[in-house]
């Protein structure tokens, strides 16, 4: 079962529900709690939904007053908070809670929005002033900003050409990703960028240059060049010739790129083929049969822009690069085949994934999160919030000094229809369960995936993204714990379900286990029934003893000789051998032919039978009856009667433990 490892933190309060009902005829009552008609026809019409021969009223109604009184009953003896009926009711009401706590509209919608989206690529210059900490407080951000909006004016004036300003911290050319990448970033396409950035450059006209924009690293500028229809995917073959040393050194640089062009030239002039270049490449770097295949890769794939640009260039299957230089090396490739994009039913679960994997899986959590502020009257104690933001702005919520320097627990942080309430503690033991789970399972529940989904840097935006986590969870399970109270159809299932298990679990304590396990009332029923009971045919009743070696067969036949099997020689055999440890294996029975296998080689000369594990050596002893002696002779027999026997007196109690009234002008409304 799934775990809900941040739930766990808060008591849960369970609203009682009750639905105003239209006064209605009422078909009986039981100890005057009265069952009224829709509810008895509901029950016929399910009960004889797939019934070829359709049940009469009147008997269809005394099977369901049966079902209620063994309802009454197990609530009578408090099996509603037994461990198997809750186990079993609350796993089941999860099932079906389920599709009614997913709100798949938006999700659907969005992942639509995001295949339009993909369908286009936008040329984009770029650059990000990068703050100096991983965790940056409000009044540090406002320099970054300064910088970024000066830098914005050098931009307008002068391009992005210019060498007039340079960001301090800036990334190295050695990050992959497209948004560390200061001046021409070349094409983009979604998840490339943080989801701000991204929402900005698809959104931006032609040549408009960008206000800064946060993100976790820091505030960037983007300004739109092109836009063209999204180029799909390549499948390609490099040989890399890799520097010995990032970065590398200017020699570096010469010497390696002086051997790729000269290989390039081999290839061009017909001297060498691109394929004797890659055999070359696979033995000296023994890529066994991989050789020089990389793969398929779109335009935002994890690589150096200046490869996939030049991998996307080629036109026709075959074509070969130039030496194309990354901070790894200098790069030669080949063309396999392209790909075009592939149709949202092709893509759809494919970026679904991503957006689950990716910054923009907030905006899902957003939305819902909204949404489920709008069907709840909910009461955020801003003060109390405001204090805890106050904290926020010099102490990190990451920072374990943020908890202790929380002095108002007690306080409500959060009222849900003024039925749950939050306190200020609840939160804290939140934010402590997120310091700790920095790492995320992908098979986690999708709430908690959510929720950790966005790496903030601005301590006051962590703050809030926690709050917002935080709201996300306590509203979703508020939504779900209050669900019959909303929906009429759940609540009538979960009420089916429940009284269906608890006649179940009453009559499996008080007939069924009784009637397998109640050996003193087994017996009894045989003895008074002794005569209704036969054998089809002769048994060998007696004892299949298993011990470990020869020597210990020897002692054991000797112990028990030509004494009478009964249950004074079971227990001496017990006494004798089986005190300090376990040296002899007993079966009890009686059987006829194929019943045992170790009864069927001692006493019908069958073949050798497959020893008992651990206990290799075995004795049977007994003898042939031709009528049953006791219950155990004809076990399922007697325990089908007994337990028919045990269900017809249970019957019986009930009716006269229970007054049950019916009023029989009303049955003929129900079929």
């Amino acid at each position: 079962m799934y775990r809900k490892l941040l739930l766990i933190l808060f008591l849960f309060l369970y609203s009682l529900v009750s639905f105003s009902q239209k006064e209605e005829d009422i078909v009986f009552k039981i100890n005057g709690k009265p069952v009224c008609i829709s509810e008895v026809r509901s029950a016929y019409e399910r009960g004889n939904k797939y019934a070829d021969t359709k049940e009469s009223v009147s008997d269809f109604l005394q099977s369901y007053i049966k079902l209620k009184l063994n309802v009454e009953e197990a609530l009578a003896q408090h099996l509603d908070t037994a461990y198997a009926y809750v186990n079993a009711y609350e796993s089941y009401r999860s099932q079906v809670a389920a599709p009614y706590m997913v709100d798949t509209v938006y999700e659907v919608q969005y992942i639509k929005d995001l295949y339009q989206r993909s369908l286009e690529n936008i040329e984009i210059n770029h650059i990000v002033f990068p703050f100096e900490k991983d965790v940056v407080f409000p009044a540090d951000t406002l320099s970054v900003y300064k910088e970024a909006l000066a830098a914005r004016e050098i931009i307008l004036k002068k391009g992005f050409g210019t060498d007039a300003f340079h960001p301090k911290n800036a990334g190295s050319k050695i990050f992959l990703g497209a948004e560390k990448y200061n001046g021409y970033a070349g094409w983009i396409a979604p998840f490339m960028l943080s989801y701000k950035v991204e929402n900005a450059v698809y959104s931006l006209p032609l040549n408009a240059v960008s206000f800064p924009i946060r993100s976790a690293k820091g505030y960037h500028i983007v300004q739109v060049l092109k836009k063209r229809p999204a180029v799909g995917s390549v499948e390609v073959e490099q040989v890399v010739f890799n520097f010995p040393h990032i970065p590398p050194l200017k020699h570096h640089i010469d010497s390696v790129g002086t051997v790729a062009r000269r290989e390039y030239s081999n290839i061009k002039s017909g001297k060498n083929t691109f394929q004797d270049l890659c055999d070359e490449f696979t033995r000296v770097f023994q890529t066994s049969k991989k050789g020089c295949y990389l793969g398929i890769i779109g335009i935002d794939a994890n690589l150096p822009m200046s490869f996939i640009g030049a991998a996307f260039n080629l036109d026709k299957a075959g074509d070969i690069s130039e030496p194309i230089m990354s901070d790894y090396g200098f790069h030669i490739i080949r063309l396999l085949r392209k790909y075009p994009m592939g149709s949202y039913d092709q893509m759809r679960y494919a970026l679904k994934d991503r957006v689950i994997k990716s910054d923009k899986v907030q905006d899902l959590s957003d939305d819902r999160r909204k949404k489920l502020l709008d069907k709840f009257k909910v009461n955020i104690n801003q003060p109390v919030y405001a204090s805890l933001n106050n904290i926020a702005a010099t102490i990190s919520p990451r920072d374990s000094l943020f908890f202790s320097s929380v002095t108002n627990g007690n306080d409500i942080l959060v009222d849900i229809d003024g039925k749950k309430k939050y306190q200020v503690k609840a939160f804290v033991k939140y934010l402590e369960i997120r310091r700790k789970e920095v790492n995320v399972d992908p098979t986690e529940l999708q709430i908690l995936q959510i929720t950790e989904a966005s790496p903030y840097s601005l301590s006051t935006d962590i703050l809030k993204e926690y709050f917002d986590s935080f709201l996300f969870l306590v509203l979703s399970d508020y939504a779900e714990a209050t669900l019959g109270e909303r929906e009429p159809e759940f609540y009538n299932t979960m009420k089916v379900f429940s009284e269906e298990l608890l006649s179940y679990e009453v009559k499996n304590k008080n007939v069924w286990k009784r009637s397998a396990s109640d050996e003193a009332g087994l017996s009894d029923y045989f003895i008074q029934h002794r005569n209704k009971y036969s054998l089809s045919q002769k048994k060998y009743k007696g004892l299949v003893l298993h011990v470990q070696n020869d020597n210990m067969l020897e002692k054991v036949k000797n112990f028990v000789g030509r004494k009478k099997v009964n249950n004074k020689l079971i227990e001496d055999i017990r006494t004798r051998f089986n005190t300090d440890s376990v040296q002899v294996k007993i079966e009890i029975g009686s059987w006829i032919k194929g019943d045992n296998r170790y009864v069927d080689n001692m006493v019908y000369g069958e073949s050798e039978p497959i020893p008992y594990k651990g206990y290799p050596k075995f004795l049977v002893i007994g003898r042939f009856i031709d009528k049953p002696e006791d219950y155990t002779d004809v076990r399922s027999e007697v325990e089908v009667d007994y337990q028919e026997e045990l269900e017809k007196n249970w019957d019986k109690y009930l009716e006269g433990k229970y007054k049950v009234e019916i009023d029989e002008s009303v049955l003929n409304k129900i079929g």
